[in-house]
């Protein structure tokens, strides 16, 4: 049986896991439809694909850390402060490598394996009260 911190270590890669491939996909998604857009109106000015481009970036900055809070709580985890914020100013560091462009599949998957894995470390520590 698990002991706790390394319950709650592997809960962490999982939902770090998951909240950073739907999020990627989420981002590449609204990237090509952008694209798309941008396209099929060549002479729309600046605003052909706008929309697009601001929902890629809205779902960049707000899905991980919704999705690492939901998915804990799914979990029944409390006390996540850690990882909330510590995983979410990771994946925005993150974020200048992968939307780059020029990251080739292989090392995206490598970029969110190591955040999955800091997920997980960040997941096992806990907030302690004050000793009085």
């Amino acid at each position: 049986m698990l002991s706790s911190r390394s319950g709650r270590m592997a809960k962490g890669v999982v939902v770090s896991a998951a909240a950073a491939h739907a999020t990627y996909w989420a981002w590449e998604s609204a990237e090509r439809w952008e694209s798309e857009a941008q396209r099929a109106n060549p002479d729309g000015g600046i605003g052909a694909g706008f929309i697009e481009g601001a929902l890629a970036t809205l779902a960049w900055l707000t899905l991980v850390p919704l999705l690492l809070w939901a998915g804990m709580r799914l979990l029944r985890e409390r006390d996540n402060q850690l990882l909330l914020s510590m995983g979410s100013a990771t994946w925005i560091i993150l974020g200048t490598q992968l939307t780059a462009g020029g990251v080739s599949r292989v090392e995206t998957e490598l970029f969110l394996l190591a955040f999955a894995l800091l997920g997980g470390l960040l997941a096992r520590f806990r907030p302690t009260a004050p000793a009085e």
